[in-house]
């Protein structure tokens, strides 16, 4: 499946992108393509939603499992336990309690029992089968296969989050629509996005790891999300750094490259020149955008 109108502003698009492997499941080569026009990049081509599912097939995909194999799984558990801190500490800023919380593509389920644990009203989605069963026996709670599934409910949340899914969407405007649906009037709808501007991208180029072809099909800048929130007629209201991601997708990028032992210095050096960079002009690793009506 071919884009050819951009998603964002409308444009026709024309142009030829960044060559990026599939390292995990396929082999297979994208395109990594960029509108002239807004600067929104995504992935050439996009698998069609029925056939996706095979690109995650795999066990190196982590948020679909709990696998502590491997350095890079312990290193992902490791620093999971205090995003996860983080994150609760920004939810509860952003809403009084007794609050509701979706989360879409709660993975097993870690952040949604965490949420859980402290008081939060909850609610789920998750397309993996295989995730969505270990997230239901960790939460208690049902979890809903699909956005779709969730929106015919009518329900409407106080805090919705998406933490490094809205890039896995196939439609992001449609996607759009039913968050804007599910949010409250005063609500809060936030995203975590790679980030293509920032210094680790710029010196991985074709190996940075949060290209994640095909299953990052949508590639964000600041600039690129901005466009799109206010399209639909809502703001970003305030952007904060991840920086220890800008670590961790250092070490997975020097892992594609086949890095030994020294891939792990690397990493550490690229991940701290990054974010020191990222000091400057706001453009760490990853972003989360806390969005508004």
């Amino acid at each position: 499946m071919n884009i050819k109108i951009c998603p964002v502003c409308g444009n026709i698009l024309d142009v030829d992108g960044l060559k990026v492997k599939d390292y995990s499941v396929s082999g297979e080569v994208f395109e990594i393509c960029t509108c002239r026009h807004c600067t929104f990049s995504f992935t050439q081509p996009q698998p069609e939603p029925s056939a996706i599912g095979k690109y995650y097939q795999t066990e190196d995909y982590i948020s679909h499992s709990d696998t502590k194999q491997g350095m890079v799984n312990r290193m992902y558990h490791l620093v999971r336990k205090k995003n996860t801190n983080d994150k609760l500490d920004l939810i509860n800023r952003l809403a009084k309690k007794p609050a509701s919380l979706l989360d879409v593509g709660c993975g097993t389920g870690y952040f949604l029992s965490a949420c859980r644990q402290k008081a939060w009203q909850t609610e789920g989605v998750e397309v993996s089968d295989v995730a969505r069963k270990m997230a239901e026996q960790r939460t208690g709670q049902a979890i809903y296969p699909s956005l779709d599934a969730l929106t015919a409910t009518g329900k409407q949340f106080d805090v919705i989050t998406l933490w490094h899914v809205f890039e896995h969407l196939h439609d992001i405007n449609a996607s759009f629509l039913q968050l804007s649906q599910l949010l409250q009037p005063q609500g809060t709808l936030i995203f975590a996005l790679p980030n293509l501007c920032c210094a680790d991208a710029l010196h991985y180029r074709e190996f940075w790891a949060a290209y994640d072809v095909p299953r990052h099909l949508s590639h964000f800048n600041p600039s690129s999300l901005r466009r799109l929130v206010e399209k639909h007629g809502m703001k970003i209201e305030q952007i904060l750094p991840m920086k220890m991601d800008a670590y961790y997708i250092s070490m997975l990028s020097e892992k594609l490259k086949n890095a030994a032992f020294w891939g792990l210095m690397k990493a550490v050096w690229y991940g701290w020149q990054s974010n020191c960079r990222a000091k400057k002009d706001g453009n760490y690793s990853s972003l989360i955008y806390i969005i508004k009506k």
